[in-house]
């Protein structure tokens, strides 16, 4: 009779975890997706991102505030991967990818800055055009460079995870793709 109720007990605590380990994976997809929607809301309303902006004491700049919650939510995305993760070395190709990503992420940055990557565009700022590499060569270096960092980390992290991202991903090249909304209008 003690056995069948330690079992009982032992049952309930792995049904605990399990359904734990279920909400977590649940959650951390949510958080995966984030970012997307912050940035859909942003490319579809830029004024209404600008005149928040602007409704503070000491406005900050529409661009830098965009980098700002993008940071905090990135963190938060990691955080959601780290949860899952199986932390273990992985295969070498996925050094290669992870480097490759984030080359092309700093070459971004280094070529557009901050005010090009954060929707500077949008909120009426005049961004030059580049054609240098990785311009010349592919449409939207940023998100390919993203999706290169993600298949590094796809034998570390459940697959449904890494499928939130390259979705969202390929979901935010053809959101950008398109002019559908107008930009902030500059006076």
């Amino acid at each position: 009779k003690k056995y069948l109720s330690q079992r009982k007990c032992g049952e309930k605590r792995a049904s605990y975890r399990q359904h734990s380990m279920e909400l977590l994976y649940s959650l951390s997809v949510v958080v995966q997706w984030a970012p997307f929607i912050f940035y859909t809301v942003l490319w579809h309303y830029p004024q209404s991102w600008v005149d928040l902006c602007q409704s503070f004491e000491t406005p900050p700049d529409p661009s830098k505030l965009m980098g700002d919650v993008a940071h905090v939510i990135k963190a938060l995305q990691l955080l959601g991967l780290a949860s899952v993760a199986v932390w273990s070395v992985p295969p070498w190709y996925s050094f290669v990818l992870f480097a490759a990503g984030q080359y092309l992420n700093f070459k971004v940055y280094q070529l557009i800055g901050a005010d090009g990557v954060y929707y500077g565009v949008r909120f009426g700022k005049s961004i030059p055009w580049v054609t240098e590499f990785p311009y010349g060569a592919m449409r939207d270096p940023q998100y390919i460079g993203c999706m290169l960092t993600s298949v590094a980390i796809s034998s570390n992290v459940p697959i449904h995870h890494v499928l939130a991202l390259l979705s969202g991903y390929v979901y935010m090249m053809w959101i950008e793709s398109t002019e559908r909304t107008p930009r902030v209008k500059v006076e």
